[in-house]
């Protein structure tokens, strides 16, 4: 069995993001079980990416056009093509996928965008929140239709609040992203007590400030928390991850303007695992506010729920949806509700052990990376051997 599993735009330094880890994944596993993967990558951004290897998946560039795509996947030799679909491809016509002669089977990374979530990137960052913006006014049952036309027999969403949006055209299986074994890693203190953190208490962000992160929002929600709670002294922690393409000039414009920017801790060192997992674990909680989530589900609401630290964030869709009994719903998107949501949970701390026993409840029960790889794999066994028997 050859597989091809599509992505657009993953070059080196984005593995672990999603939604790119999901068909990493996924092509580790079916690679371990005999089969030959290749992740399939459509460039937009860059004009000059070439091939390159994670882990022994091999990431090959293929064309973006979807009628070159098809013959290209035709000459290559593939039994099955996994079509990265995002909502918004349902504005585009898609019958060059006609073409394509092996079996084709799309799955959506990119969720479902809240309108109100996208206005606010929108309203914060201008042109930039376009592609969300798509994402929020395309009617939700076109992409489905688009595929269903183009050939596709089956449709795989990455949660059950997607799934029931896209409606019933084509037979569509709600798979979760996994988990690594985070629960499982050995944490190192190191990094804590040489920042003066070890048995603090503090509010933590990390990743990059990239502008759906909400990183910006957050640094003036947390300078209004401040100032109607000196008393309590409280602190937040930025982890800011170097991603590509990572702009920090916004994030550093915003805390040079803060009243209360010394309750704030900026760390950019490269962190190792073990260290960035002492952080999550010590944190009182970690503060995802993103704006818009750019593919279900972010990797980091797995690793901080698996330490039995509640998340706190915006209302998001599927990811929020699906998390919601281990997180601190902060609302709709505004510096407002973050302040309120922030100096609920520093002030109750009863709520604050409640949820961090949900996130360990969630996180017990969900699935690993190579069970959710042989669950993609049932489903081309199945529906592969109804197709030729």
């Amino acid at each position: 069995m050859k597989v091809g599993l599509h992505t657009v735009d993953l070059f080196p330094g984005r593995e672990r993001l999603m939604p790119f880890r999901t068909v990493l994944e996924m092509a580790k596993v079916m690679k371990s079980q005999g089969w030959e993967a290749d992740v399939l990558n459509s460039s937009v951004s860059c004009s000059d990416a070439a091939d390159f290897e994670w882990l022994g998946i091999r990431v090959v560039q293929c064309p973006r056009d979807f009628g070159a795509l098809s013959e290209w996947v035709n000459n290559n030799g593939y039994d099955v093509f996994l079509f990265a679909a995002t909502i918004r491809e349902g504005l585009r016509n898609l019958s060059a996928f006609q073409k394509m002669t092996c079996r084709k089977i799309a799955y959506i990374p990119s969720g479902i965008t809240p309108k109100w979530n996208a206005f606010q990137l929108f309203r914060h960052y201008g042109l930039f929140a376009k592609a969300w913006m798509l994402e929020a006014v395309t009617p939700k049952t076109l992409i489905a239709y688009k595929l269903k036309q183009a050939g596709f027999t089956e449709l795989i969403t990455l949660t059950e609040y997607t799934s029931q949006r896209l409606g019933k055209v084509l037979p569509t299986h709600v798979i979760y992203p996994g988990k690594d074994e985070f629960e499982d890693i050995e944490t190192d203190e190191s990094i804590l007590v040489k920042n003066n953190l070890k048995g603090e208490r503090f509010y933590l962000f990390t990743g990059a400030p990239g502008q759906v992160r909400g990183s910006q929002l957050l640094l003036k929600a947390f300078d209004e928390f401040v100032e109607s709670n000196k008393n309590l002294n409280p602190r937040i922690v930025f982890l800011m991850r170097n991603d590509v393409g990572a702009q920090y000039d916004l994030f550093f414009e915003v805390l040079n303007g803060m009243r209360h920017k010394k309750c704030v801790t900026v760390l950019r060192e490269q962190l190792t695992i073990p260290q960035l997992k002492a952080f999550m674990k010590e944190a009182y909680a970690v503060v995802l506010p993103f704006i818009c989530i750019p593919a279900e589900i972010p990797i980091t609401y797995y690793e901080v729920m698996s330490c039995g630290t509640p998340v706190v964030s915006f209302s998001n869709a599927g990811t929020t949806e699906y998390l919601k009994n281990g997180l601190k719903i902060a609302g709709k998107v505004s510096v407002g509700n973050l302040t309120k949501a922030l100096s609920e949970l520093w002030n109750n701390k009863g709520e604050r052990d409640v949820l961090a026993c949900r996130a360990l409840g969630i996180m017990e029960k969900h699935p690993t990376w190579n069970e959710v790889g042989k669950a993609w794999m049932d489903l081309i066994i199945m529906k592969n051997k109804q197709l030729y028997d």
